[in-house]
């Protein structure tokens, strides 16, 4: 049996098994990372700017999975009175916006987030392409799934595209020249996470070589922090000098495991970068 048959067949067993509403030959024919980033590098759409902050103290919030269904619950509106509470600046978005990728699905999600009132970016989750379209809509919305801004000359934020749970030879190329060009604090932005609290699951990224590859680069450039989302919850492990989170989720269903209903906020301040834990009550 072919690979492809073979994938088309776990997935349809899994489709009649969720009730999901996901586009079976769309998930299989959907353009692969390699074609998206290479897409992405070229300019089209251009990359998003870096938000006005004060350059000396600015607050930013870090989360994944909103992953809304037809009803649109989500705690994106909890999340809205912390903004100013907290006095954040801007916040960022790992992927899975929403769960099966309809129109009537990423409408929604898009118009919660602008409710939100501040700066968001956004990169892409393995569920953002559950429909054949999911990739243009995306782009349209949100534009490139893989790009870099630098805040107030202080902070380097570089969101990756690990929506297939890998990461790819181009987007490897790219990510190191904007590690190794990087005088600034430096934080990878993603959807998959290299490694989950003590022990490795299932829910990382997919090839050891890739994460071997990943933690030796993340160590020589003195990468502040690899973070994730995809797993609805909280983990932190510091792997080598290099902050790993899994920073929590926005979703309204159960967790797949420990805290999590919340997100984690950096604090930049005095020329250093600090970060905690915040948990919804």
């Amino acid at each position: 049996m072919s690979s492809r048959r073979a994938e088309m067949l776990c997935l349809a067993a899994l489709l009649a098994f969720c009730a999901c509403e996901w586009d079976l030959w769309g998930i299989v024919t959907r353009k692969t990372v390699e074609q998206r980033v290479q897409e992405n590098l070229t300019g089209q759409p251009p990359a998003p700017g870096p938000v006005s902050v004060n350059p000396d103290s600015f607050r930013f919030a870090v989360f994944g999975d909103p992953q809304i269904v037809h009803d649109n619950v989500n705690m994106l509106g909890r999340f809205k009175q912390d903004i100013a509470a907290r006095d954040i600046d801007f916040f960022c978005v790992l992927g899975d916006l929403t769960n099966d990728a309809t129109t009537d699905e990423v409408d929604s999600i898009k118009l919660d987030l602008d409710r939100v009132g501040v700066p968001c970016y956004v990169t892409i989750g393995n569920h953002d392409l559950f429909q054949a379209d999911g990739w243009e809509r995306f782009k349209e919305n949100y534009g490139p799934s893989c790009f870099r801004v630098v805040i107030a000359h202080r902070i380097k934020l570089i969101f990756l595209d690990t929506a297939d749970g890998t990461i790819g030879p181009t987007q490897f190329d790219w990510l190191e020249k904007e590690l190794r060009d990087s005088p600034f604090i430096k934080i990878v932005l993603t959807h998959y996470p290299v490694y989950d609290g003590e022990e490795p699951i299932m829910w990382r990224l997919a090839s050891p070589v890739e994460r071997a590859k990943l933690q030796s680069l993340l160590g020589k450039y003195d990468v502040y922090a690899w973070c994730a989302g995809h797993i609805h919850g909280w983990r932190h492990a510091v792997v080598e000098g290099v902050n790993h989170f899994t920073c929590g989720t926005m979703a309204s269903g159960e967790l797949d495991y420990g805290s999590g209903k919340g997100y984690l906020l950096f604090t930049f301040a005095h020329d250093s970068l600090l970060w905690q834990q915040v948990v919804f009550e």
